[in-house]
Formats: structure tokens, C-alpha cells, sequence
């Protein structure tokens, strides 16, 4: 929506305005009026206004002055001036101070609407010149590493691991304001820039959250706002640094809580996990069921055996069998123990099943394994 203020210290000027002028359909809304010059500045240093209509002749402060004001303001807005017959040197004056054109009272309300199209017109193309120049420098700081400046706004940052969805299509498309990045085929940026912490950080999980049922299979990384120097860059890195960790989690949003929350609990049945290697280490000789480890270990078999094989890469039976077999080879090495004597040691009260075990293992008997290591 385009900001409109109409300043004119007529107020049957000010009902006509308002009520004639289509300004819905133009796109653009009355958000503020004045019915003074000095009333209209302060609404213009409190306000965010796009376009102002202001008459010339107004007590305290003219609209000619009013523009004078602001001139050298960056984000100043488009102004149309409103005369009479006898102010012609003023309008003048005011078109020096970018004033976009004037109307003479009676107002045409018909060419003053045509004009005002122009100005939305106008005021759209400043705003994607500026977005781009905003996009750019964004872009700078957070992948080249350009020097950054202080931020006042606060960023946040979504990073999105996708398939073929028109992702950053569907983001560019959003009423927020979005700089939307494409890193590679599968992985699109997004920062979310705002003037409140809580602002920004609620549209980038309401994104994620609609963005993740949107498009199937993705992964929306959230990274909470920064602000101060090089805030984009910062909230850009702890994206990429949360990216990391997608491995941990089928949630198809990740944030930073959720990804502590979730390495706090694998490393607290990782550790359990080694406590349960310990003791098979200290009784695999034994008749050892993964029953007993996870019963000793405080959790149900199934989550031991998933848990066992994460750590280990191989599963609970294979890793009872290399304990086996390498205190074998040891005894093997270092004693003269018969074999079934040995089997019997390391576990295995069937001499000749530890054979087959050991050559399948080692690829060679028990004793071919003792020739080759002797002496």
C-alpha cells in the first residue's frame, strides 16, 4: 500500500480528497491529514508517507516550506501541490524542491487522479530501485565478505534445502520484506529484515512452517535475528552452521533449540551406549544376550539396537563377535592353549562353530593364524 498524508487547512478540500479520489483502486491509502504546514511535518518525521498532497497557503508553515524542510530527507516523500490562482510563484518554488506537479483550485479531480496514478507509479519503481540496491548490498556483505556497516534493523535468516519446488519463487512472491537468495540448484537464502527482534523472527518460522508443508521433502533452517554489524552475515552463518546439523533430525524445520535439544539427547544415549560397550567388553567371554546389555543399559532392545549400530556402524551381534575373536588371536598369539581351550575362553563353548566363526573372520584357521604369528 502506498502512504498517502493531505495536508490543506481547508477542510471541505480535505472531505473532498479523501472521498472523491478512488484511492483504493489506486492502491494507496489516507493514512494521516493536517490542516497546517508545521502539523504536517511532524506527522512526516513520525510517519512513513509515500505521496503527500499539500496546499500551498497554510498557516504556521506553507506546503512550499514543508518541502524545503524535507528536501535533503533520503526516504522523503512524492509531493503534489495544491494552489490558487494568485500562488503561481510558489507552485513554482515548490517544483524546485521535487514537488512531482501542482493542481489550481477548483481542483480537476480526474487529472488530479491521473496524475496520482503516475506518482504510484513512480513511487513502485523507487521502491524496486531501492530494494535492489538493498539486495545488493545485502548480498555483498553475507557472500563476499565485503566490510559491513552498523545495523539497526534486526535479520533473520532461513536457509532451505530443496528439490526442484520453485522455492525462492514462492518467497519473492510473499508481502514481507524478503531478500531472497539462490546459492546452488538445491539451497536458497532468505533473510527477513525488520525494526523488532520478535517481528522478524515470527515471520521467518511462520515462513518455515508454511513453506515446509507447501513444498514437500524440503528442510527450513531457522536462525534467530541479529543485529549490530554485519547482522545479515551473522544471521546467514548461523544458518549455515545450523545446516549441519539436518542429520540429526527428520524434522522439516530445524532451528537452534530444537538442534541443542536434539544432540543433547543422541549425546545422552550415545554415553549410555558406551556404558553398554564397556560391559559387553567385560563380559562378552560370557553367554551375552542384547537383552541383558539393554536391560542393563535402561533402554528397550529395539532403541539399544539402533543406537548400538549408530555408534558402532555394525550391529550388536557383530561387534560381540570381534571382541571375541580379537581376544582369540591374542591368546592365539601369546599362549599355548589348545584351541578348544580358547574358544572356551572367549565365549564359545563349540569348538568347532568358533572355528567357521574365526576363518570367516579372519580368513584363515586358528591354528594357520598361530603358525603365521609364532616365533
Amino acid at each position: 500500500m502506498i502512504h498517502v498524508m493531505i495536508a490543506d487547512d481547508e477542510p471541505l478540500i480535505l472531505k473532498n480528497l479523501q472521498g472523491i479520489i478512488d484511492w483504493e483502486s489506486l492502491g494507496c491509502q489516507v493514512v494521516a491529514t493536517a490542516g497546517n504546514g508545521l502539523d504536517a511535518l511532524e506527522i512526516l518525521r513520525s510517519k512513513r508517507i509515500d505521496l503527500l498532497l499539500t496546499d500551498i497557503s497554510m498557516p504556521g508553515m506553507t506546503g512550499v516550506e514543508v518541502l524545503k524542510e524535507i528536501y535533503t530527507w533520503e526516504d522523503r516523500p512524492l509531493a503534489i501541490l495544491l494552489s490558487g490562482y494568485d500562488e503561481f510563484t510558489y507552485a513554482r518554488e515548490g517544483l524546485k524542491y521535487s514537488a512531482l506537479d501542482y493542481f489550481l483550485k477548483p481542483i480537476d479531480y480526474e487529472e488530479l487522479e491521473t496524475c496520482i496514478e503516475g506518482a504510484v507509479k513512480t513511487i513502485h519503481q523507487h521502491r524496486r530501485e531501492a530494494y535492489d540496491r538493498e539486495r545488493q548490498r545485502i548480498y555483498d556483505q553475507v557472500v563476499t565478505g565485503a566490510e559491513s556497516a552498523f545495523e539497526s534493523d534486526f535479520y533473520a535468516a532461513l536457509m532451505i534445502r530443496h528439490g526442484e519446488g520453485k522455492v525462492d519463487q514462492w518467497l519473492q512472491q510473499l508481502p514481507h520484506q524478503l531478500y531472497v537468495y539462490v546459492l546452488d540448484s538445491n539451497l536458497t537464502l532468505a533473510l527477513i529484515k525488520g525494526t523488532e527482534r520478535e517481528a522478524v523472527e515470527q515471520v521467518a518460522h511462520q515462513l518455515a512452517s508454511d513453506g515446509s508443508q507447501h513444498f514437500k521433502e524440503t528442510r527450513w533452517i531457522v536462525a534467530d535475528a541479529e543485529t549490530g554489524p554485519g547482522a545479515a552475515r551473522k544471521a546467514a552463518d548461523e544458518a549455515k552452521r545450523l545446516l549441519k546439523y539436518t542429520s540429526l533430525t527428520d524434522a522439516p524445520v530445524i532451528t537452534a533449540a530444537l538442534v541443542t535439544d536434539t544432540y543433547a539427547a543422541k549425546e545422552n544415549a550415545f554415553e549410555t551406549i558406551d556404558k553398554a560397550t564397556a560391559y559387553v567388553k567385560e563380559h562378552f567371554k560370557e553367554d551375552l544376550s542384547i537383552e541383558e546389555v539393554a536391560e542393563h543399559a535402561g533402554i528397550s532392545v529395539s532403541y539399544f539396537s539402533q543406537l548400538f549400530k549408530q555408534k558402532h556402524q555394525i550391529t550388536f551381534l557383530e561387534y560381540v563377535r570381534a571382541e571375541r575373536i580379537e581376544h582369540a588371536c591374542m591368546l592365539l598369539k601369546t599362549s599355548t592353549l589348545e584351541t578348544y581351550r580358547i574358544a572356551e575362553i572367549v565365549g564359545y563353548t563349540d569348538q568347532r562353530y568358533f572355528s567357521q566363526v574365526f576363518r570367516k573372520h579372519m580368513n584363515m584357521t586358528p591354528s594357520q593364524y598361530r603358525k603365521a604369528h609364532s616365533g
